[in-house]
Parts: structure tokens; sequence; C-alpha cells
């Protein structure tokens, strides 16, 4: 088989790909390659809310009894959790309204309803409202962090030198924006113009990708399917 090319189709539903080949990719040790991404996809359900930013008390009777709401860890817009909490509280009686200008939400409270945010896993940071009891609407003394700072995907991995994210070295093959089509749409990258960087080995036996957000954690796509593809050439 020649070497001077190959592409590599990488299916997983996890962020942590670890793929051992059957048998190990030997290259032309007297030639230079390179690596780069031709296709990246995956439904858009990235989730913002999990375990750690999923719990929230409400009251409908001015504060006498509160009930603690935990959201299931999914990927949700004010919206979605609104419609969440109406099982709870009943149809408009609490209410999270986005401000586009301000980039702010606005909680809306109705019939003696009262929301508490002091709680342990509190869904505060994400929709910018402090760490208290509210018990009339509020718009949101902080900006709202819905997307949980997951702005950005960056593909790693392990077969390439270079590449860096902010001041920090890492081996990011390919970096595309979170939010290029809404929540439950299909990502589908192809880049027009393939960038390569400079392979590290010539020997290709394990191909390891992670797929993280900025801050360098995993990105939990919710057991979706993600599509990869690499293409390896000898260099120009």
């Amino acid at each position: 088989m020649s070497n001077k090319e190959q592409l590599f189709a990488i299916t997983s539903n996890k962020s942590d790909i670890k793929l051992s080949l059957d048998d190990e990719y030997e290259l032309d040790r007297n030639q230079e390659y390179e690596l780069g991404l031709k296709y990246f996809s995956v439904y858009n359900s990235i989730r913002n809310i999990n375990e750690k930013n999923n719990q929230i008390k409400i009251s409908t009777d001015n504060g006498v009894m509160f009930k603690t709401i935990r959201l299931l860890p999914g990927s949700y817009e004010y919206i979605a959790i609104n419609e969440y909490l109406s099982e709870y509280a009943g149809k408009n009686n609490i209410e999270f309204e986005g401000n586009l200008n301000l980039h702010k939400i606005k909680l809306i409270l109705r019939n003696n309803s009262q929301v508490d945010f002091n709680v342990e896993n509190s869904l505060n940071t994400l929709l910018g409202f402090n760490k208290r009891v509210y018990t009339q609407s509020t718009l949101a003394p902080h900006k709202a962090n819905i997307e949980n700072d997951i702005d950005v995907i960056n593909i790693h991995c392990n077969l390439i030198n270079g590449g860096f994210f902010n001041k920090y070295k890492r081996q990011i093959i390919y970096s595309l924006p979170t939010f290029t089509v809404p929540i439950g749409y299909r990502i589908i990258e192809k880049p027009f113009q393939t960038t390569y960087l400079p392979l590290n080995s010539f020997m290709i036996k394990d191909i390891n990708l992670e797929i993280k957000d900025g801050k360098n954690r995993f990105i939990d796509f919710g057991n979706e399917e993600i599509v990869i593809q690499l293409h390896l050439k000898q260099k120009n």
C-alpha cells in the first residue's frame, strides 16, 4: 500500500477517543508527513447543564415551602428551563426571559412564587443570578452564561506537533465555534482549505483524539455519534 497519503475515518460517542489500528502503519522515514482534519460532524447536543449546575429551589406559596428541582443533564436554553419548571410551578408562574440587548436574563415571578438560588450545584451562574432568594421579578445582575463557557470546540490529536490555544501549547488539529447551528441540529464542519500540521511519528498504531472546550474540559455531546475524518499526506 502506498504511504504517500491515507484517510482515517473515525466514529465514537465519546469525546475521549482512543483507537488502536489492527496493523501498525509505517511511513517512509526519508519523507516528511503532515496531518489535517477533513471532516467533523456531531449533533449539537452539548450538555450545558450537568450534575454540577442543575439545581434550583422554588416556592408557589410565598415562601412557606420550597421544593428542590433538579434538571436532568442535557442541552438547555432558558426557554427549555421554563418548560421544565412549569411542570412543578404551574404554567407561567416562574419564567426566565432573555434580554438580547443586555445579554441578561430576567426572572419573572407571578402568583406568590419565589426562587432560591442559594443551593448546592445551583443554576445561578448559568443564568446570571446571585445565590440568594428572589421574591419579585428581577433582571439578573450579571450576564447570562447559558453556554457554560463552552464556546469553542478544540479537537486534539496525539499524532501532530504544534498547535496552541491562547498561551498554552496543545496538540490541536482543528478548532471551531460551538454554536454554529442551534441545539438539536447537526454540526457539519468541512474546511474549505485543510490546515496541515507536522506528523510526530513514522509509526502509527494508536490514534487518540480529545474534543475539549476552551477550558480544556471534555465536551459532553450526550452520547451522540461523533464522526471525524483525518487526512495524512506527504509534505509538499
